[in-house]
């Protein structure tokens, strides 16, 4: 007999795993609170781990076709100077493009694996006799009901996991700026000025996407629109650049940390930022998510009892996820934190993690993804 899944959330999360359950045979119906399918930000970095998952899937080529394939990283000084330099290939390829282009291509291949996308449907928590509830008191029941609703999630905290969210010392800027001007090679590049940061990468064919971040306290680099003229102080040489974010549209968030015990009760199960929600310093919010949705399928699929896949798939996946969560906070603290006494010692640290293997491994170990697991992608 056909089994029947209920995700809440429309964004990477419930729509990919929602597509790739289907792709197995699922009966998948998703809620999504917005009255339309959109994904508030900028541009995103897809990383090997969730391009595997993509390739496995044969959706790639449309997410590339959107996209830049980048071929180097670098992190500057606030002179301007080359701090490190890696390649982006093999298990560290990178391709970047628009949000929503992103969320666009996830949506359309669930809808024509079979999943039924219901907008407008504002779930409130869940059950543990395995259900969805709206806002209207209305359950959903299921054979599997899973948690995409992000770091905040209101059907996770409805389970009493002992789970929390909280905010952290740093906000970050997006912005989507439609030119190719300053990204004219394939190459996204970090500027470091103190606890200040941005990043300027191409993303796709016609756009550049930049985040600028700084600590929660630094008021003049906080405003928006963006002061130009104070953050030239701190990083002169980018003044071309920040004149065209300082006209331009942005979304600012505080970076988050989730912390989930348990990422599954019974049938349910909670997936992406509401299970291991964590700051974007190592861009791996969408690769943790689809690389995770795709050894949930793979584990409770091949499982004749949900509750015990479910087990098997947080046992066997989660290490990856926490050791990325712990790597992403301590980077964050490492950018704001850094005493200005040892200021002449960072530069030192930024290049040993970039030429020293066994040092950008263990930090970048999710860009190995599935590899280091038992569940594998053809």
């Amino acid at each position: 007999m056909q089994r029947h899944v209920e995700i809440a959330g429309g964004g990477i999360g419930g729509l990919g795993l929602g597509m790739m359950l289907a792709r197995h045979g699922w009966s998948v119906r998703v809620h999504e609170r917005s009255t339309e399918i959109r994904e508030v930000g900028a541009g995103i970095y897809v990383k090997n781990n969730s391009i595997r998952v993509l390739e496995h899937y044969g959706i790639y080529s449309k997410i590339e076709a959107l996209g830049t394939k980048l071929e180097r990283a670098r992190i500057r000084d606030s002179q301007g100077r080359v701090m490190q330099e890696r390649q982006l290939n093999g298990h560290h390829r990178v391709i970047v493009l628009p949000r929503q282009a992103l969320v666009d291509v996830l949506a359309a291949s669930a809808r024509e694996a079979g999943v039924e996308i219901l907008t407008n449907s504002h779930i409130v928590g869940a059950d543990i006799q395995g259900a969805l509830i709206d806002d209207n008191g209305r359950r959903y029941a299921a054979d599997l009901v899973v948690a995409a609703d992000g770091a905040r999630s209101k059907i996770r905290d409805s389970l009493n996991l002992g789970a929390s969210a909280r905010e952290l010392g740093t906000l970050i800027n997006r912005y989507l700026v439609p030119t190719r001007s300053f990204t004219r090679e394939a190459v996204t590049t970090e500027h470091w000025s103190g606890p200040r940061r941005i990043g300027i990468t191409p993303s796709g064919a016609e756009h550049s996407y930049a985040y600028v971040v700084m600590p929660r306290n630094d008021t003049a680099a906080a405003r928006l629109p963006l002061d130009a003229t104070d953050w030239e102080r701190s990083l002169p040489f980018l003044k071309d650049e920040l004149e065209v974010f300082a006209k331009s549209d942005s979304t600012q968030y505080p970076y988050m940390l989730v912390d989930c015990p348990r990422w599954s009760l019974r049938n349910l199960a909670i997936i992406g930022d509401a299970a291991h929600g964590l700051p974007p310093t190592l861009g791996q919010g969408a690769g943790l998510t689809l690389m995770n949705s795709h050894a949930l399928t793979e584990l409770v699929s091949n499982s004749s009892n949900v509750a015990q896949g479910l087990q098997h798939w947080e046992k066997t996946v989660r290490f990856i996820s926490d050791q990325t969560q712990r790597w992403s906070v301590r980077y964050d603290r490492f950018t704001r934190q850094w005493p200005q006494s040892l200021q002449v010692l960072r530069p030192s640290i930024v290049w040993a993690f970039g030429h020293f293997r066994f040092l950008n491994e263990r930090m970048r170990i999710a860009d190995r993804g599935l590899d280091l697991t038992p569940v594998r992608l053809s």
